[in-house]
């Protein structure tokens, strides 16, 4: 028998507790992809989808418990699956989720990872470091970030954050940059405008 599978919006309304933060930090991976791509990546708009519904759905294995939500988050893409993409779409959607916080993606340690091909491993690492440093600006949860802007050197990446008017915390945004300074072999410096 066939799996019926759920669409995104239909994961997110049943799994997600906090909604406003979710949407948020999707907003903030979109503005992220677009401050980069051209820059840093050419990404196409079916790798943006990946990133706007792991986004959209990283926090909803709070639903079972917030300790380790994180892999609970992975677990549920993958038990209920997601209509838009096939399986090998689903499990990178899954892995881009599960990495926006703690451990890094391993391939000797975590089973899904290893699953993917290399170029998908690739792909998750690039998205996750975006969702990583989204999820950490929105940590104060207020709302605060307006675009984002970005300017190559050649030792560095600037990303220039435009506000409201008030100065976020970059606290969480500074400790989840690891995998992106990683990944693409780059500093990344933030800078509020």
């Amino acid at each position: 028998m066939n799996k019926i599978l759920m669409n995104q919006s239909e994961i997110f309304e049943k799994y997600c507790l906090d909604k406003e933060h979710a949407l948020e930090v999707e907003k903030y991976s979109v503005m992220l992809f677009e401050a980069l791509n051209g820059i840093i990546f050419d990404f196409s708009k079916k790798e943006k989808a990946y990133l706007c519904s792991a986004a959209k759905l990283h926090d909803i294995g709070y639903y079972i418990e917030k300790k380790s939500h994180h892999k609970h988050t992975m677990d549920l893409i993958l038990q209920e699956g997601l209509e838009s993409f096939d399986e090998e779409e689903t499990l990178i959607v899954a892995n881009i989720a599960r990495y926006h916080r703690n451990s890094l993606p391993d391939e000797a340690e975590h089973e899904f990872y290893a699953k993917l091909t290399d170029n998908s491993k690739d792909l998750v690492n690039k998205l996750a470091s975006l969702l990583r440093i989204a999820d950490g600006l929105d940590k104060p949860h207020k709302n605060l970030i307006l675009r984002m802007r970005a300017e190559k050197t050649n030792d560095c990446l600037n990303l220039f954050i435009k506000t409201i008017g008030f100065k976020p915390s970059l606290k969480a945004a500074e400790h989840k940059k690891d995998l992106f300074e990683s990944t693409f072999n780059t500093q990344l410096n933030f800078i509020i405008e």
